[in-house]
């Protein structure tokens, strides 16, 4: 999930570090994707954009459920695409 956060910030052009992890980190203590009003919301801020993200974890399981929110444009609209696709097919980790 770290890498997911830091690549959507990269896209709006700033930085993503150990005290935005630990807010995303804390922040899904507690969520549940079946329950209304049960997702973290984050905002992601930088020089070119804002991104907002909505996160959850699901029920008894290790994945999160993710929506990306934001005006953007079109490019940023593929690249962010292009991010959540990549996030969906392959379990993303830091070595």
């Amino acid at each position: 999930m770290r890498v997911f956060c830091e690549i959507l910030t990269w896209l709006v052009e700033s930085e993503f570090d150990d005290l935005d992890w630990q807010a995303v980190e804390t922040g899904l203590t507690g969520t549940d994707d079946e329950r209304e009003n049960g997702r973290h919301s984050y905002p992601l801020v930088g020089e070119t954009g804002r991104l907002d993200l909505e996160l959850a974890q699901a029920v008894g399981g290790t994945v999160i459920s993710v929506e990306v929110y934001g005006v953007v444009d079109e490019v940023l609209r593929g690249q962010v695409e292009l991010a959540c696709d990549v996030a969906a097919a392959y379990g993303m980790s830091r070595s």
